[in-house]
C-alpha cells in the first residue's frame, strides 16, 4: 500500500508504462479487471481511479460498497489469481481509489476471456500467435527445446553424437544412453520425449525439424551480390557448431608469429574465439519456433555477420549485454556444460574484449526480428598478404585433401620445431609409422630444401627452414 507522498510521484509522472488514470469506475467494470491483468502480465502497476488524463483530481469523486464489490468480483475473475490491492487514499484532500498490481508470476493471466499485456501507456489484448507465443516465452512457460516431441524414439539415438557429447563435456560413466538423457534431465516431467534429445543426439536434426540447420554463405565484395560458396550444415547441433567453425577457418586468412623454439601462434584477421561467442549465441538464443528462417553466417571481404532468428527478448533488451535469457534453457545448459558459453550475460562484453585485443572496431548488432552480430576484419596491407595468408591456412586447415605423405612431413616439421632435438625413433611412435618411413621423409624434408641438420646425429638438432 503507497502512501500520499508516492502517490504523488506517481501520478506527476503520468499515464504510462507503470501507470493508469480513470476518471470513474467504468460502466464496464471488467475494462478494470483488463487493465490490472495487463499489468500483472507485465511488470505490475497503479491504476488510480478518481484522475483524469490530465493528471487532474475528479472533485466529489467516491465509490460506494456497490461498486466496490463489483470491482472486487471482477478482479477475482482473473485467472489465475492476480496479486492486487484496492484501497482508497487521501491526496491534497482529494480522496481517490488505488489498484496496487503487482507482477503475476504465473503467466499468462487472462481476463474477459483474452490475454493482455501493458505496452507503454496502453494496455492491449493479443490477437496473434506470435504475440502470445512471446508472452509465454517471457514468462518462462513454454521453450521449444522443452516441448514434448511425439515422434522421436529412444532408440534412434546416435552413438556418435553422444560420444562427441560426451567427449566435449568431459563425461566418462558409460552408462546406458536412455540413463544418461535422464541424467542430463532432458526428458519432461512425465518422462516424455522433448525436442532437444533430437537436436542434439540425431541427424534428424535438420530433417524432421528442418529450421534447425545453419547456412554457411561466401560472398565476393561487401554486398550480397555474387555468391562464391556456400554450405548448409545440418545434423547434430554440436556437430553443425564444429562443421560451421571449421568452414570458417577454411576462409579466413592467419597469420603464424614464429617465438623461437616456443609453438606458434595463430593470428586470425577475425578472433575466433569472437566467432564461437556469436556463433554459441545464435544456436542458443534463436527461435526454433520460427520455420521460415534459419541461423546465417555470412562471410564478406570485410566482416563476419552471424544471425538468427528471434530479436531480443524485452528483458533482455533492456540490459543489453549485462543480462542474459535464453529462449532455449536446455540448449544452453548442454553448451554450458561442454564450456562453449562462459557465465550468463558475458558473451557481449566478451566479443567486445577480444575485438579490441586484436585491434578490430568493436562488434556492432542487430536486433529487429533477427539478433545479428557483426565482426569486422582488418584490412591486409597488401594483396600479397592475403595470398600467402590464404595458402597457409589451406594447408593447415583442409588436412584431409593432402596426401598422406605430405600430411605426416607437415606434422614432423611441426614437432621438429617444437623439439629440435627429437629422436626418428620419437617421431615414429608419435605418427605410428615405422623408423625407415620417417628417415625416407627427412631425406625428402632435407633433399626440399625444408629441413637441414646442425651438428652430429648426436648432440645435433634440427633446424626447419
Amino acid at each position: 500500500m503507497i502512501d500520499e507522498t508516492k502517490a504523488l510521484e506517481l501520478i506527476a509522472q503520468g499515464e504510462g508504462q507503470h501507470v493508469e488514470f480513470k476518471e470513474n469506475v467504468p460502466s464496464k467494470v471488467r475494462e478494470l479487471s483488463e487493465e490490472v491483468c495487463a499489468f500483472s502480465n507485465a511488470g505490475g502497476g497503479f491504476v488510480f481511479i478518481g484522475i483524469n488524463d490530465r493528471n487532474e483530481f475528479v472533485k466529489g469523486f467516491a465509490i460506494d460498497n456497490s461498486k466496490r464489490s463489483s470491482i472486487q468480483d471482477s478482479l477475482d475473475a482473473i485467472q489465475p489469481s492476480v496479486s492486487c490491492e484496492l484501497y482508497p487514499l487521501t491526496v491534497q484532500g482529494h480522496s481517490i481509489w488505488v489498484i496496487e498490481v503487482a507482477e503475476g508470476d504465473n503467466k499468462p493471466y487472462v481476463a474477459s476471456g483474452s490475454i493482455y499485456i501493458r505496452r507503454g501507456a496502453n494496455s492491449q489484448k493479443l490477437r496473434t500467435p506470435a504475440e502470445m507465443r512471446q508472452l509465454f516465452e517471457e514468462a518462462g512457460a513454454i521453450h521449444f527445446d522443452e516441448a514434448v516431441n511425439k515422434w522421436f524414439r529412444m532408440e534412434d539415438i546416435s552413438n556418435q553424437a553422444i560420444k562427441d557429447f560426451k567427449e566435449k563435456a568431459g563425461i566418462t560413466f558409460t552408462a546406458p544412453n536412455p540413463e544418461l538423457i535422464k541424467n542430463l534431465d532432458l526428458l519432461g516431467p512425465k518422462g516424455e520425449m522433448t525436442n532437444v534429445v533430437p537436436m542434439f543426439f540425431s541427424d534428424e536434426c535438420g530433417k524432421r525439424i528442418p529450421q534447425a540447420i545453419i547456412r554457411c554463405v561466401l560472398f565476393k565484395g561487401k554486398d550480397k551480390v555474387h555468391i562464391i560458396d556456400s554450405k548448409t550444415i545440418g545434423g547434430p547441433i554440436l556437430n553443425q557448431y564444429n562443421e560451421t567453425t571449421k568452414w570458417l577457418k577454411q576462409r579466413l586468412a592467419v597469420e603464424y608469429i614464429m617465438d623461437g623454439f616456443n609453438p606458434r601462434i595463430e593470428k586470425w584477421e577475425i578472433p575466433l574465439d569472437a566467432i564461437k561467442e556469436a556463433l554459441t549465441n545464435a544456436i542458443c538464443h534463436r527461435d526454433y519456433f520460427d520455420t521460415a528462417a534459419n541461423i546465417m553466417v555470412e562471410l564478406y571481404d570485410d566482416r563476419l555477420e552471424i544471425s538468427n532468428p528471434g530479436g531480443l527478448l524485452p528483458i533482455v533488451a533492456k540490459n543489453f549485454g549485462h543480462m542474459s535469457k535464453s529462449r532455449n534453457p536446455k540448449i544452453f545448459e548442454l553448451f554450458t556444460r561442454m564450456d562453449l558459453v562462459e557465465k550468463v550475460g558475458s558473451g557481449i562484453p566478451r566479443m567486445t574484449n577480444l575485438m579490441a585485443e586484436a585491434g578490430l572496431p568493436a562488434p556492432e548488432y542487430r536486433t529487429e526480428g533477427f539478433f545479428t552480430a557483426v565482426l569486422y576484419k582488418k584490412q591486409p596491407t597488401s594483396s600479397q598478404n592475403v595470398i600467402e595468408n590464404v595458402i597457409e591456412n589451406v594447408i593447415e586447415n583442409v588436412g584431409e585433401k593432402l596426401t598422406g605423405k605430405a600430411k605426416r612431413e607437415k606434422d614432423i616439421l611441426d614437432m621438429m620445431r617444437q623439439n629440435p632435438n627429437i629422436s626418428i625413433a620419437e617421431l615414429a611412435r608419435s605418427l605410428g609409422v615405422t623408423d625407415r618411413t620417417i628417415a625416407r621423409d627427412i631425406a625428402h624434408l632435407q633433399k626440399s630444401n625444408r629441413l637441414t641438420r646442425k651438428g652430429g646425429d648426436k648432440g645435433g638438432e634440427w633446424v626447419v627452414l
